[in-house]
């Protein structure tokens, strides 16, 4: 009995197993921004601010972040593989969009925290930079 559990749950972790990077890389984005909101609570209020009531959205978002990833997965593999490979030849690009949106928003709020306390915006400053490397280079061209 205990080998056929074991069998049924190292099936369904194999069939999962393309999703995990993705995951991984939302779960490790919501961190960043828990620290970053953190931070911004010390600067802002002290450690007396920090509530664990706030810190407990820290699990809620991971879970619907890495179950949003995996439904996307596994709709786009069993469901929608052979319509979407029709249009797109990258693999998972559904899931990847997905993937991709949930870090968006964990930058973006990053870079709220950032902001917040410094006064400075990150992603103008490298939008900024983006642009005079681009000048940059075109003026080599030149």
């Amino acid at each position: 009995m205990k080998a056929k559990i074991l069998l049924m749950i190292t099936s369904m972790l194999a069939v999962i197993a393309p999703v995990f990077p993705m995951i991984y890389i939302a779960i490790l984005a919501i961190l960043i921004d828990t620290a970053f909101g953190i931070w911004r609570s010390v600067k802002k209020g002290g450690w007396k601010s920090i509530r664990s009531r706030r810190l407990s959205h820290v699990i809620s978002k991971s879970l619907l972040y890495s179950g949003a990833i995996l439904f996307t997965f596994l709709i786009e593999k069993y469901i929608a593989a052979d319509l979407i490979a029709q249009f797109v030849a990258v693999d998972l690009v559904m899931t990847k969009v997905i993937a991709f949106f949930c870090v968006v928003v964990e930058v973006k709020s990053i870079n709220d925290s950032y902001e917040s306390v410094t006064g400075k915006n990150m992603l103008k400053a490298l939008r900024g930079f983006i642009t005079r490397a681009k000048e940059e280079a075109d003026k080599l061209k030149q």
